[in-house]
């Protein structure tokens, strides 16, 4: 799968090995110039703090600090940063401080890889994500609008 634009750079941080590897085998598939992976949220919050980056792939439940934590965090420090979350869980948002969070989760396990790298491709290049994806795929979430969530 080509990319237009292979400056951007992507974060992914997953605690969990088979996850971090997967991504980072798609993201390198997308010939993404620079993809850095953390097991550690936040070490991987200092390093977008030290260099921005484009778009941030985090699984939700995490030591230390969940995936809500380090998308707010690091949405403070670059308002454009682009956020898709990750959980394996029953998804009960309201346990969460969500306010003012945009951003798009997906649904563990992954069915379809080439929709999910077409979901990456489009937050990359600041495209329509909903555009040709099944409506079944995607609904807004009751309590919080301004996540998108995912089943691909």
């Amino acid at each position: 799968m080509k990319n237009n634009n292979p400056q951007k750079t992507i974060v992914v941080v997953e605690d969990d090995p088979t996850f971090l590897h997967l991504w980072d085998r798609l993201i390198k598939e997308m010939k993404i110039k620079e993809c850095l992976t953390f097991s550690n949220p936040k070490k991987a919050l200092q390093a977008m703090q030290a260099k921005p980056a484009d778009v941030l792939i985090s699984d939700v439940v995490m030591s230390e600090m969940n995936g809500y934590e380090l998308a707010k965090a690091a949405k403070q420090n670059n308002p454009n940063l682009k956020i898709l979350l990750t959980t394996g869980y029953g998804t009960d948002l309201s346990r969460f401080d969500l306010a003012g969070l945009q951003c798009h989760l997906l649904h563990k396990p992954y069915h379809d890889l080439s929709d999910v790298c077409l979901l990456l491709k489009r937050l990359i290049e600041g495209a329509n994500v909903f555009e040709g994806m099944d409506e079944d795929s995607f609904s807004e979430n009751e309590d919080n609008p301004s996540i998108t969530e995912w089943t691909l």
